[in-house]
């Protein structure tokens, strides 16, 4: 049974499910390189279909992120709000399928007849929580688990708690917008003066600077209750389509909103702080509540607010649950899988497969395809192999002497974290290259802090906690005695958002995380997105070709190729010269090897 899973909102993306497999999942903005594009993901839906040798003649059902039926019901405080598109269609629904005054429609589906499809075409509307709670039930490999999906809002829910056993979600708990932690985050991440929906990870990051001194306030303002929580609405107006989302009381009592690009003070971040220790804790109570209805040892989440990976580490430590999957593609992109899953699982109940533990499922490039991009752009470049040996081991060296390296490798990530396919890579032991990075390759602000990549069974060793951690959704604390040889990866907190990395998981990347820890004795790498501020994730050869050549990178590794910013880059690299202003390093246990021979701490002269 193939399965195309779509959805345009934030993040449109398509996801192609083949008899339980997922073949192939994409976000359109990586094809059109507009940010959180929200368009109709044509763009991705073809290349789904094509990269899994299909036409839409072969495809038995499409799944829908989003039941207009159940949207359509009144009240709803939404019914006239960004999503009004897709109630257009209703427009060719069957009459008695169309929700009725205070109905309510759990599913809606449409069967289109085409003469030249051997089969006729369904078209089947997923409520939007059922299809985050599908991706992650599905994709945890749980046989059975509680299941928490916390977002801004789908149709007219916001937070759901259901069990999930096999192929069956039952629902226990349905928290309705306005009442929303993932609105009530946007709102406060637009006062500070980012982009609401797409720039909480920036308050989320900017909180760790802040005391939360407004915390008891927040706590009032999202309060938790015995059938999980209420938002004070008297703070906020994103429920009326106001342009500021808070209300005047809340620039009363906080101040006026931040300037976008304007300066930040330490109030800004104290809100930052209190926003975020308020809805961490209610995430652990509502995970505390999952657990407490369902009776499961082990959770899975998605919707937007499980980026939050701060506060995912308090509901590992403190909701009782033995293990908890964080679906890695967890916001509305995730939701196109999730609706193919649930309508290859849920709604027809075939069997459900092992899922890999990966990310990996959207497009490639072969060594062919790399060779003859290169050409066409008529940039010199080097085969690795004759530039010293295989591309991991020279990429290794090039790091080790203090240069950034562009890494575009294998299928590309479908969620918003760089795994190690398409990732910008440096040198977690130089207390320096956090502000480099941010000021001459992200080009973003100052205080956001970068991920470890580390070999999964040596994370325990740098890090205090040895779980595996594969999707970069954990914050785990840099061991003490660790925070002098990995200052550029962790943060001021002294906590670090931790990918861990297995052979079976991604075998290039972890040779040469591999080959920099023979070096160095450090098997981690300081590994961020192959992206600058305000752009997609590098999709094609040419989107890579583009980023390396218009920021500070010094060397691109495309497939077995590599391409150097002065040529003799790599040959120099590889004879022991260092790039400039970064001089060599002791091995990691010589007694030379501390805070004093490697500089200041994390967060120390951040803000200049």
């Amino acid at each position: 049974m193939n399965v195309l899973g779509v959805n345009f909102s934030n993040d449109a993306a398509a996801a192609l499910v083949r008899d339980g497999e997922v073949t192939g999942a994409v976000q359109e903005e990586r094809f059109t390189r507009a940010k959180h594009d929200r368009r109709f993901p044509q763009a991705a839906i073809g290349w789904c279909l094509a990269d899994a040798g299909l036409t839409l003649g072969d495809v038995d059902a499409v799944a829908f992120f989003w039941n207009p039926g159940r949207h359509a019901e009144t009240p709803n405080w939404r019914q006239s709000g960004a999503f009004r598109h897709h109630l257009e269609y209703l427009s060719s629904v069957p009459n008695h399928l169309v929700p009725k005054l205070g109905g309510v429609v759990d599913r809606v589906e449409q069967v289109f007849h085409f003469t030249d499809r051997r089969r006729p075409l369904r078209i089947v509307y997923v409520t939007h929580h059922l299809a985050h709670a599908a991706a992650a039930l599905v994709r945890s490999n749980f046989e059975d688990a509680a299941i928490l999906t916390v977002d801004g809002y789908g149709e007219r829910t916001s937070t759901f708690i259901a069990a999930g056993e096999g192929n069956r979600v039952t629902p226990l708990v349905d928290i309705e917008f306005p009442h929303s932690l993932g609105s009530v985050y946007a709102a406060v991440t637009q006062y500070l003066g980012f982009q609401p929906n797409s720039g909480e990870g920036k308050v989320m990051g900017l909180a760790s600077y802040g005391e939360p001194r407004f915390g008891d306030e927040f706590r009032r303002i999202v309060r938790c209750t015995e059938d999980g929580f209420r938002v004070d609405l008297d703070w906020f107006t994103y429920f009326v389509e106001r342009p500021l989302r808070v209300s005047d009381r809340f620039v009363a009592r906080f101040g006026p909103p931040r300037a976008p690009e304007s300066a930040i003070d330490q109030h800004h971040m104290d809100v930052a702080a209190s926003l975020q220790v308020a809805v961490e804790d209610a995430l652990v109570h509502l995970a505390r509540l999952a657990r407490a209805r369902t009776g499961k040892r082990r959770l899975c989440m998605a919707g937007g607010v499980t980026l939050n990976c701060v506060a995912n580490q308090r509901i590992l430590d403190e909701a009782g649950f033995e293990a908890c999957y964080f679906m890695p593609a967890s916001s509305d992109a995730g939701a196109s899988l999730g609706a193919a899953l649930a309508v290859t699982h849920l709604y027809e109940d075939r069997p459900r497969r092992e899922h890999p533990r990966t990310d990996y499922l959207g497009p490639q490039s072969s060594d062919a395809e790399v060779l003859a991009a290169l050409r066409r752009a008529g940039v010199p470049f080097l085969d690795a192999a004759a530039a010293g040996g295989p591309v991991e081991e020279v990429v290794a060296g090039v790091v080790e002497k203090g240069y950034i390296a562009g890494w575009y490798q294998g299928r590309a990530e479908f969620g918003p974290r760089a795994l190690g396919n398409r990732s910008i890579l440096a040198d977690p032991r130089r207390p320096e290259m956090k502000d480099v990075l941010n000021a001459r390759v992200k080009f973003r602000e100052w205080f956001r802090p970068f991920a470890p990549s580390v070999l999964e069974d040596r994370c325990g060793d740098f890090f205090a906690c040895a779980t595996p951690s594969p999707y970069m959704l954990r914050v785990y604390p840099t061991r003490p005695e660790c925070v002098s040889v990995l200052p550029a990866v962790t943060h001021v907190d002294g906590g670090a958002r931790v990918q861990t990395v297995a052979p079976e998981q991604n075998p290039r990347y972890h040779a040469l995380i591999s080959a920099f820890g023979r070096r160095t004795g450090v098997p981690v790498l300081l590994n961020t997105s192959f992206n600058i501020r305000g752009e997609p994730i590098v999709n094609s050869v040419a989107d890579a070709l583009k980023c390396f050549y218009t920021t500070d990178m010094d060397v691109l590794a495309v497939g077995p190729y590599l391409l150097e910013k002065r040529p003799g880059l790599v040959a120099a690299a590889r004879d022991g010269q260092h790039a400039e202003g970064f001089g060599p390093l002791p091995r990691y246990g010589t007694e030379s090897y501390g805070t004093e021979s490697l500089g200041a701490g994390p967060g120390e002269g951040g803000a200049s």
